[in-house]
């Protein structure tokens, strides 16, 4: 018993139990051969292909294109996204641009409504010292003053 040592015998023992068990995990994993007819494979996809509602390939790409084309028109439509063409309508627009940019930077100078016009029933000894005299103002007061100096002149 020269050959043997003393405790290999169950480390032996466990070594082969779990060798067995890894070889039973992978002889599970392999594929067997089936006796079964190999699936038939399903016929090619063609422009003649019955898709839906007895309607050919080529008859649901043409309808989905139509329908496609048909919004991009709309919203072009809708939306006036027309790309200039010349150099004359690139510079049209830039003028455009800039006047309708120099107009609106105007309107921002422009007053509110309320301080423009009068207000029925305000009097109009009590201003606002920030509030504008309108030119309707403006001509009653100088009306007001000449009748005063016509006054002053004649007595």
């Amino acid at each position: 018993m020269a050959g043997q040592r003393r405790g290999a015998g169950p480390l032996w023992a466990l070594g082969g139990v779990a060798l067995g068990l890894c070889l039973a995990g992978v002889a599970g994993q392999l594929v067997e051969p089936s006796t079964a007819p190999p699936k038939p494979k399903p016929p090619p996809l063609t422009k003649e292909t019955v898709v839906f509602w007895d309607m050919r390939l080529w008859h649901v790409v043409g309808i989905f294109s139509l329908f496609v084309l048909s919004i991009i028109i709309t919203l072009c439509c809708v939306f006036n996204c027309r790309v200039p063409r010349t150099r004359k309508e690139i510079e049209a627009r830039y003028l455009q641009r800039k006047a309708a940019k120099m107009y609106t930077d105007k309107l921002e100078t422009v007053p509110p409504l309320n301080e423009l016009t009068e207000i029925p029933g305000e009097d109009k000894k009590k201003k606002k010292k920030d509030s504008v005299d309108t030119v309707a103002i403006k001509v009653e007061e100088d009306e007001k003053n000449e009748a005063k100096k016509k006054k002053g002149e004649k007595e």
